[in-house]
């Protein structure tokens, strides 16, 4: 046999070395590899108070498959682990909601994020105003419809021609109404600039079981400008 050299021992380690080199720069490179991983959109909107699902994410995993987690709990909001479709539920608030969504396989994780808007298309409520501001009792005696356009009509329950009309606005959940009522004819966007009309303003709440509208309501007069505080307001969603 022939005997071995120290030549050639070193030149098997040699090679040896870098067939482990190769191997371990191939293994990096797939731990960091770009993985894509994104929804159908970057954008969704949903109607206030529906129920829904974001079908589940695009993401080509590097190895094995991992779970899915919101980074941040949102009411309204739940993902599953496994797919990561995210169900939409009634008690999602009103408005624009950043979801950054996270992906896990072992040590390695991703995120992606999208916006989604709930947003108060046409919504029905009956509720009431009181004349008393120190007092939170309220008459229910009266149907607000809010439109997508941000026009209103509301109606007096019983009350043969009180139909009026108006327009409302929202700004996360703080919401305004300007409205008269006795006036179905008067064009909405002109009820904002009449002289005597009622200016409504307060908050909308929500939850799994129903929704709220509820704040002060005041009189705002042109001649003499005034704004005059008269009580206190509830519509609740029907």
């Amino acid at each position: 046999m022939k005997p071995r050299t120290f030549k050639n021992t070193m030149k098997k380690y040699s090679i040896l070395g870098i067939c482990m080199f190769i191997i371990l720069a191939c293994s990096n490179d797939d731990d960091t590899k770009p993985v894509d991983f994104h929804y159908a959109s970057e954008n969704f909107e949903v109607a206030f108070r529906s129920q829904g699902t974001i079908p589940q994410p695009s993401i080509e995993w590097p190895q094995e498959n991992g779970t899915f987690s919101l980074k941040n709990s949102i009411e309204g909001l739940t993902i599953d682990k496994n797919t990561g479709a995210i169900s939409i539920e009634r008690s999602l608030q009103v408005g624009e909601h950043e979801v950054t969504v996270i992906a896990q396989s072992g040590s390695q994780s991703w995120e992606t994020s999208f916006l989604l808007t709930s947003v108060l298309k046409y919504t029905f409520w009956v509720g009431g105003r009181n004349n008393d501001p120190d007092s939170e009792e309220v008459e229910y005696n009266s149907i607000l419809q809010l439109y997508e356009d941000g026009t209103l009509d509301i109606e007096l329950i019983d009350e043969v021609g009180s139909e009026g009309v108006g327009v409302w606005s929202i700004e996360g959940n703080a919401i305004q109404m300007r409205l008269c009522t006795y006036c179905s004819d008067m064009d909405p966007q002109d009820v904002p600039q009449t002289d005597e009309h009622s200016y409504f303003e307060g908050t909308l709440d929500n939850d799994m079981l129903t929704a709220k509208i509820s704040g002060k309501w005041f009189v705002v007069r042109f001649d003499p400008d005034s704004t005059t505080l008269r009580g206190n307001f509830v519509f609740e969603w029907d």
